[in-house]
């Protein structure tokens, strides 16, 4: 599990995107920050080409929110059903990103410090240190504990 219960989500939360179809992208554990793969022109609130995913890169990376349940695609169409008691989403449907608040994950790349800024780092993970045209989207409000979690403020 890479989110821990406890957070506290500010007042934003994002239900305009969906999650990424592309299969290497198909399951994702929450607790890492979503950037954008595709968007529409305009508004586009129901357009599907609203995309998010884990990006295998920070380079260039726009973030836009902390996925708050996993993604897991169908094992079978006719007998796997979608486990509602955490929120489970299937690839191609629209997922809950946290804009604003905070929350505790272990999706974290480095040692991160009190106060340090936290950054989109590869693969959904949040990095300590700004990489190649890496975006900051918060900072760590501890250190990681001894299972390898910590808390983060997120602001996008």
């Amino acid at each position: 599990m890479s989110l821990r219960p406890d957070r506290d989500i500010a007042e934003v939360t994002d239900i305009s995107q969906f999650w990424s179809e592309v299969v290497a992208q198909a399951t994702a554990e929450e607790g890492g920050i979503a950037c954008v793969e595709t968007t529409g022109s305009g508004v586009a609130l129901d357009d599907t080409t609203n995309v998010v995913q884990y990006a295998a890169s920070s380079s260039g990376s726009i973030p836009m929110g902390v996925l708050l349940h996993p993604v897991n695609p169908p094992m079978s169409t006719t007998r796997d059903f979608k486990n509602f008691a955490n929120l489970e989403t299937r690839p191609g449907e629209k997922v809950c990103l946290l804009r604003k608040g905070w929350f505790v994950t272990d999706m974290i790349i480095g040692t991160p410090v009190v106060g340090g800024g936290a950054y989109v780092g590869a693969s959904g993970n949040f990095a300590v240190a700004s990489g190649t045209a890496s975006a900051r989207v918060g900072r760590f409000e501890t250190t990681v504990d001894a299972d390898g979690f910590a808390k983060i403020y997120i602001d996008i």
